[in-house]
C-alpha cells in the first residue's frame, strides 16, 4: 500500500492507496465504517530471542499505530491484544 502524509493549512491527511485486492478490501471496510479505529504511539524493539516485536506505549514511541478492528469484535479481545503486544 502506498502511503503519503499531506499537511497544509493546519490540516493533516494520511493518504492510503491500495495496490492489490486485499488492500482494496481493507480500504473498503474503512470507507463503510465497518471498523472501529484506535490510534496509539509505539514502536518496534528486539526481544531477548532476537525477534522484532511491535509494542504499543513503549519507551521508543517513534511510530503511530492505527488499529482497525471489525465492530463485531469484542472489546475484551482488543484489550488483550494491546496488553500482550
Amino acid at each position: 500500500m502506498k502511503t503519503a502524509i499531506y499537511i497544509e493549512a493546519g490540516l493533516t491527511q494520511l493518504v492510503l492507496t491500495p495496490e492489490n485486492d486485499f488492500e482494496k478490501g481493507v480500504i473498503s471496510q474503512v470507507e463503510k465504517r465497518e471498523q472501529e479505529v484506535s490510534i496509539y504511539t509505539g514502536g518496534f524493539y528486539k526481544n531477548q530471542a532476537g525477534y522484532i516485536r511491535q509494542a504499543v506505549h513503549n519507551d521508543d514511541q517513534d511510530s503511530l499505530i492505527i488499529i482497525m478492528e471489525l465492530k463485531q469484535m469484542s472489546r475484551q479481545l482488543k484489550h488483550w491484544w494491546i496488553k500482550n503486544n
